[in-house]
């Protein structure tokens, strides 16, 4: 059978004409949801599935459809993450303004997702994938290393201020 055969589905289905095939997947490109498609098409998403698994014009197609739909959900991620989404405020119960809301974790997780090296902190290794409070224990105790060297290369100046704790010398 062609993807451009009517079919009918098992069951109580409707059939598959070429034009709810096409509304399918015309749906699936803009929403990348087979659920959302398959209703909006008129079909049952069980009929769907056994038609794709028989039929590789079909199968390509729906491919096509489900990339199509995914590159307009990461399309749709960065404007949110990047330039933000315009959110009512409301005050008293009324709409006082508005303002634009950027969705720090998507951009997170799109940096994490386009730039592992760099964002995932499982991939990049070394002290960045250390734990926040032991790099900073570190930190700490780098600073306490400089002071202790920094005393023990000035003898002069140790020996001065245990001098000066111990009070004048009597003679």
């Amino acid at each position: 059978m062609s993807d451009q055969t009517p079919a009918r589905g098992p069951g109580r289905g409707p059939a598959i004409t070429p034009a709810r095939l096409a509304v399918f997947f015309h749906h699936l490109g803009e929403t990348g949801a087979v659920t959302v498609a398959a209703e909006r098409a008129g079909l049952r998403r069980s009929t769907l599935y056994q038609l794709r698994r028989g039929n590789p014009a079909v199968a390509r197609r729906w491919a096509d459809a489900l990339d199509l739909g995914v590159d307009r959900m990461q399309d749709d991620a960065v404007v949110r993450a990047t330039v933000g989404v315009e959110r009512p405020v409301w005050h008293a119960g009324q709409q006082v303004g508005t303002i634009t809301q950027h969705d720090s974790r998507m951009l997170q997780f799109l940096l994490k997702s386009h730039r592992p090296e760099i964002y995932d902190r499982a991939k990049v290794g070394g002290a960045a994938a250390l734990p926040f409070d032991l790099i900073k224990r570190m930190a700490d105790a780098e600073k306490r290393m400089a002071v202790f060297e920094a005393e023990e290369k000035a003898p002069k100046n140790l020996a001065k201020k245990k001098a000066s704790r111990k009070g004048p010398r009597r003679g």
